[in-house]
């Protein structure tokens, strides 16, 4: 089930944050994430806050996340969409992340498509995301899913990471 976060989700939430950056401290870095630096408690929280945040439970317990707003960072503004959108025409995927523990069960297919029906119910045109150049994997999923890669830039992610970003959207 796919349901707005809860105060009792953070922890969980924090969790799979964690999970992540253990594995990729295991192995390939693919995210490019800081532990400690982003995606933290307080961006969780923020995005709790606003109503943003989503998570993606299986008997009981929290194993995927996905914060989903209209807001697109100023370097969107380089990238040569197909389809023109602004403000509340656009829905736009943040820190989408499943626990490793969960791994390969088609977790982040389902919440890409919970965001895509979000979207069309608000009456979103378009729906958008960024991730780290270095993301192969999330680039194949996003691609086998319907999406176009759309450009890529280097951007200052969140205010706090310097890395190479790809940008993709998808018509709705």
């Amino acid at each position: 089930m796919i349901r707005p976060a809860r105060t009792a989700d953070i922890a969980a939430i924090c969790a799979i944050y964690s999970e992540i950056f253990a594995q990729e401290r295991a192995g390939e870095n693919y995210t490019q994430w800081i532990e400690g630096v982003y995606p933290t408690a307080a961006t969780a929280e923020k995005a709790l806050e606003a109503g943003t945040m989503y998570v993606l439970e299986e008997g009981g317990e929290a194993l995927a996340s996905v914060i989903l707003n209209s807001f697109q960072p100023a370097e969107y503004a380089e990238i040569p969409w197909l389809y023109p959108a602004e403000g509340e025409e656009a829905l736009v995927i943040h820190t989408l992340c499943v626990s490793p523990r969960a791994a390969g069960r088609g977790l982040a297919t389902k919440l890409i498509e919970f965001a895509c029906g979000f979207a069309y119910g608000r009456g979103a045109k378009v729906i958008r995301l960024d991730t780290n150049a270095k993301n192969a994997p999330a680039r194949r999923l996003y691609l086998r899913n319907g999406w176009r890669l759309a450009g890529s830039h280097r951007a200052l992610h969140e205010g706090v990471l310097d890395t190479e970003l790809v940008y993709l959207e998808r018509a709705l």
